[in-house]
């Protein structure tokens, strides 16, 4: 035997040791669990135990995988959706709803609007059906759930009655469909994390729970976006058929199209209107009582809940989590980088009951990033089934989560979130340092383009103002004439300008035509008024961030800067305030001004493909750049009052236009590209 052999025995068996630690792990816990739920006397202590510390272990396991095939990973799943096919809900009771559901379906057409308990006491067409009323849940509330699970109930009913193995087979199925979908979406040992994961294997088929449905079919629409707008507009709508929290995703519709948006609208419009034409509803009315009324292991919610009335707890948790989603859909750069598993998570943050199911709507979006959070919640969420009914602890009540176990959720999850927002900073300061390598103009070339309508009276000061200052190099000066029908073309020519005609009206559209007139080789544009407002003076300050490299794009802040008085009016001052405040919000960068005095680098500009042809000119170019992650500097600008009417602020329909325009484009970068 050689040496290079003997040393490497020990490494092959501690790699094979390390690939098949995870699916023992996996196999071990789910028959475990599957045994523990078919025991007459099943302990929810030594099954929450195993539950949770099986998938600590197979987490763990997969997490230092370096690689797997799908093959595999699809393999080991159908093993392990097999073996739990074999368990038993010991410690849930939904099932039975979902099956009563199937059956009032085909028997009736529609399963809602009449509750359970109006059947007590009455003959129903074989016993089995008896004992599955018996042990339906708030029986005296009619049904919940959606049009999309309702179809796939009376599926299940067709074929094999009452008996709930029939759903743990079609949830299984659609599970693997789920697995499939991952392992197309992202690697396969990132997809192993859901497959192989045992909280998902005892939710979906062992506690029946069809919360992963969901979740296929949007994983299945997201797939299809790129070419098949229509058909992700089907699943988008089936999604939300299925489990109404699935509209928090239809912004990400906007991205893909008219098409998809008109698809899933009239999907869901479609799925819902076959029970509502028949006059009984559609769930909405026990969903109000469900929403209004239901408390059980309360993340977020717990503390606004603690601070203030329970109705106004609720509402303001809505609000605030309607507002964080917009803001994460708002930062979203591409539909593969939606922050899906994030914006579940903000749901079940603020959501006043918290079940350890509803991880089937993250997990599967969780495993393409390296997150810990979600995993850490899949470790600890089992601990919500150690409730009073559960222990049978009459100190505790039925639902009552015991505080040990919510103490210890709490404290696991919030440590996981500080690991992955420490990781998530060190990531950008690392990405920050390698942006911030400074790129110098060794010879600056300006253009500086001057949109101009009736600016007669200033226009000729303005341009002699900037030619003079200490540039290194003569700029180029270009009025761009928006259709002027006095003299501005004129004394700008005198005074050395460049003149472009731009008879369509709009600032932006002047700038366009002042950036298509200028020289070849201008590296660097420089943007101000004519109106005299802008100080020329500072021309030359404005464009150094650039030449030195240390930006790619400097607005002149008048805010920063001093303001005489009446140069801008209130509704300009609070309409900045509000665009940069949303910018911020949105975008996570702090800007001061929306000023039209700015200088930017040609090669900068070039890659904003700037289109805006009024008002929404600035705050286009201020979006983009952060969008595209360029670096983007503020210096001070004094500004003096204007000479003459502002064909903005000297209006009420032009700060109308303007207001209007600016919240537009903020509202089209943020949810539609």
């Amino acid at each position: 035997m050689s040496q290079y052999s003997a040393i490497a025995r020990p490494k092959d068996i501690a790699t094979v040791f390390s690939t098949i630690f995870p699916v023992i792990a996996a196999i071990a816990t789910t028959a475990g669990l599957v045994l523990l739920s078919q025991s007459n006397d099943s302990a929810i202590l030594p099954y929450v135990a195993l539950l949770s510390l099986g998938s600590l272990a197979v987490f763990i396991g997969i997490w230092r995988l370096p690689a797997l095939t799908a093959r595999t990973v699809f393999g080991v799943a159908l093993m392990l959706h097999i073996i739990a096919v074999f368990g038993f809900a010991a410690f849930e009771d939904d099932y039975f709803r979902f099956i009563w559901d199937g059956w009032r379906l085909i028997e009736s057409g529609t399963p809602y609007g009449v509750a359970p308990a109006e059947f007590f006491g009455q003959a129903l067409p074989d016993n089995s059906l008896s004992l599955i009323l018996d042990g339906v849940n708030n029986p005296h509330l009619p049904t919940i759930y959606g049009p999309t699970l309702q179809f796939i109930f009376s599926l299940a009913y067709l074929s094999v009655d009452a008996d709930p193995v029939g759903l743990r087979i079609f949830f299984a199925i659609i599970n693997l469909i789920l697995v499939a979908l991952l392992l197309r979406w992202t690697s396969p040992e990132k997809a192993a994390l859901y497959a192989w994961c045992p909280l998902v294997l005892a939710e979906t088929i062992i506690h029946i729970h069809p919360d992963g449905i969901m979740a296929m079919l949007l994983l299945a629409g997201i797939l299809l976006a790129k070419r098949y707008p229509l058909a992700t507009g089907l699943f988008f709508g089936l999604a939300a058929g299925a489990k109404i929290v699935a509209l928090a995703l239809w912004p990400l519709l906007l991205r893909m199209g008219w098409r998809a948006v008109v698809s899933a609208i009239g999907t869901l419009v479609v799925i819902y209107g076959i029970f509502l034409i028949q006059g009984q509803g559609a769930g909405f009315d026990s969903t109000g009582v469900f929403a209004a009324d239901w408390y059980y292991n309360p993340m977020g919610f717990a503390l606004l809940d603690a601070l203030l009335p329970s109705s106004i707890a609720r509402l303001s948790a809505a609000l605030i989590g309607i507002g964080m989603i917009m803001v994460l859909h708002a930062r979203t750069r591409s539909l593969e980088g939606a922050p899906i598993a994030a914006i579940f998570g903000i749901i079940l943050l603020f959501a006043p009951a918290v079940n350890a199911w509803y991880l089937l709507w993250i997990l599967p979006f969780a495993t393409k990033s390296r997150m810990i959070w979600p995993f850490a919640a899949a470790v600890v969420l089992p601990l919500s089934y150690l409730t009073g009914l559960n222990l049978e602890n009459p100190a505790l009540m039925d639902f009552e989560v015991h505080w040990m176990a919510r103490i210890a959720q709490i404290i696991i999850l919030l440590t996981a979130i500080f690991w992955d927002y420490r990781r998530y900073q060190r990531q950008n300061k690392t990405r920050d340092s390698v942006e911030a390598l400074p790129t110098p103009i060794a010879q600056p070339r300006v253009a500086v383009i001057i949109p101009a309508l009736n600016e007669e009276n200033s226009i000729g000061d303005v341009v002699r103002n900037i030619k003079s200052q200490n540039w290194s190099a003569p700029p180029c000066v270009i009025v761009a004439d928006n259709g002027s029908t006095d003299g501005t073309a004129k004394r700008a020519l005198a005074a050395g300008a460049t003149i472009v005609s731009e008879p369509r009206r709009g600032y932006g559209a002047a700038c366009l035509a002042g950036i298509a007139a200028a020289p070849t080789d201008t590296n660097i544009f420089l943007f101000m008024d004519g109106d005299g407002a802008d100080v020329p003076e500072e021309g030359p300050g404005l464009i150094a961030p650039l030449t030195d490299g240390t930006a790619d794009l400097v607005i002149g802040s008048r805010a920063l800067g001093q303001m005489q008085t009446g140069a801008m009016t209130f509704p300009q001052q609070f309409g900045n305030w509000l665009a940069t405040c949303l910018a911020w919000l949105i975008w996570g960068k702090r800007m001061t001004d929306l000023g039209p005095f700015r200088a930017i680098r040609t090669d900068a500009l070039n890659r904003l493909n700037m289109a805006d042809k009024d008002f929404g000119w600035t705050i286009e170019m201020q979006i983009k750049a952060v969008q595209q992650d360029m670096r983007i500097a503020e210096r001070p600008a004094n500004y003096r009052r204007r000479n003459g009417i502002s064909k903005i602020s000297g209006t009420v329909r032009g700060v109308l236009l303007a207001g209007n325009k600016i919240l537009y484009v903020i509202g089209r970068e943020a949810f539609f590209r």
